[in-house]
């Protein structure tokens, strides 16, 4: 079962200008290649989610962004920078944090695309129900990408963002894994079980993109914005969530987000 999966194959992806994660593009390209119909769908207008199933998802969000939020004040950090406002709508991404206006964006099930639905359906395999898809969806949109977000939130608190990050933007996204890697392994270790075997599956089988002799770290900062729209960008992400992962000595989230600073450069 992959479980809080899906959307760790697909939850990060190069910030555009204006803050905000495309996340879904390289997954779309990889869907596009083998059913040239998924990207026309993608634009179809979506199902209206009722007013019931919006309010359910802003209390379940809100009751897990203030956890997070009382977690780092329990750490004896202040940030001047108010919790993220939530906003419930479709996102294609299934999540964005945007600093510059501090908003947080999700979605609930029935606000999404069929196009966007179906990519739970098709990697979960044949004979998907559609509960077993929406659940799919719920644990990895309102789990590990939620928190990834709410990292990049804690970033912008200590000072780091895209206008201090000096171009290490291997060091942004991978500081926000660290956080939702510490957070969940102290909060409820299943989300790093379930995802681990799944990161280490995509190292193994797909190509190593970073030419020989040359560190990954330049690499990814380099070629940054030519990353995002391919499939090479998840062979990184898989790279940066599994050394969280597996970080030694392991970090606690009081650790990690004291070590979360804006470059010094």
């Amino acid at each position: 079962m992959l479980s809080r999966t899906l959307l760790s194959r697909i939850s990060f992806a190069p910030r555009n200008h204006a803050g905000t994660l495309p996340l879904l593009g390289c997954t779309l390209l990889l869907i596009a290649s083998a059913n040239p119909g998924a990207a026309q769908a993608a634009g179809a207008k979506p199902p209206v989610a009722s007013d019931a199933e919006i309010a359910a998802t802003r209390a379940q969000v809100t009751a897990l962004r203030d956890t997070f939020v009382a977690a780092t004040a329990a750490a004896g950090l202040k940030c001047a920078i108010a919790p993220p406002t939530l906003v419930i709508e479709d996102v294609p991404s299934f999540g964005s944090y945007d600093p510059e206006t501090n908003t947080l964006r999700t979605s609930t099930w029935n606000q999404m695309t069929e196009a966007e639905k179906a990519l739970f359906f098709r990697f979960l395999g044949p004979g998907t129900t559609e509960a077993a898809a929406r659940q799919e969806f719920e644990d990895g949109a309102h789990h590990w990408v939620f928190i990834h977000e709410l990292g990049h939130w804690w970033q912008a608190c200590r000072g780091l963002t895209e206008l201090t990050d000096h171009g290490d933007h291997y060091a942004i996204e991978f500081g926000a894994d660290r956080i939702a890697a510490a957070y969940w392994r102290e909060r409820d270790p299943s989300v790093i079980a379930h995802q681990q075997p799944v990161f280490a599956g995509i190292l193994e089988h797909t190509p190593n993109p970073v030419p020989e002799g040359q560190r990954v770290e330049p690499f990814f900062n380099a070629n940054y914005e030519k990353l995002g729209p391919t499939p090479a960008y998840i062979w990184f992400q898989a790279r940066m969530c599994l050394t969280a992962f597996q970080e030694k000595p392991v970090p606690t989230f009081v650790e990690t987000l004291r070590q979360t600073s804006a470059s010094p450069h």
